[in-house]
């Protein structure tokens, strides 16, 4: 309804989700890593994994919830339309923790796939997500 185009809308609501959720789970990652006992070594990987990997989260969210908007039961759908895309953040992330901590230390191909992942999730999913607001729109 107003005179930014929908696409920016979301990529705004998107970016807010993620400094107001995923921001204070980075932040507090290294402190949980103390209380689960990972090496000292680890928690700069969990913090920067976390940094790449938590946009793609809160984009994917966006565009479920664009999916979802006119249902009046619309949380169990969001789970189930969502989850499958979550699953190869979560490997990826998970892969460069593993890397660094049980391999032999070189984590940047996991890296580099988690932030490519986040990065055609930044350009695709406001487009996606607009889409889908214009449906439950008409």
């Amino acid at each position: 309804m107003g005179p930014l185009p929908l696409e920016l809308v979301t990529v705004a609501k998107a970016t807010a989700h993620w400094i107001s959720t995923a921001i204070p789970l980075v932040l507090m990652a290294p402190v949980l890593g103390m209380f689960l006992n990972l090496p000292a070594h680890g928690f700069w990987v969990l913090v920067v994994s976390m940094l790449a990997g938590t946009p793609a989260v809160s984009f994917f969210g966006a565009v479920g919830a664009g999916l979802t908007l006119g249902l009046g039961r619309g949380g169990q759908l969001l789970s189930l339309l969502i989850l499958p895309l979550y699953i190869p953040v979560l490997i990826f992330g998970i892969s460069a923790m593993d890397a660094v901590l049980v391999g032999p230390g070189n984590f940047s191909t996991s890296f580099a796939i988690l932030g490519a992942i986040t990065l055609a999730t930044i350009v695709l999913t406001p487009f996606a997500a607009a889409a889908a607001l214009r449906m439950n729109l008409q």
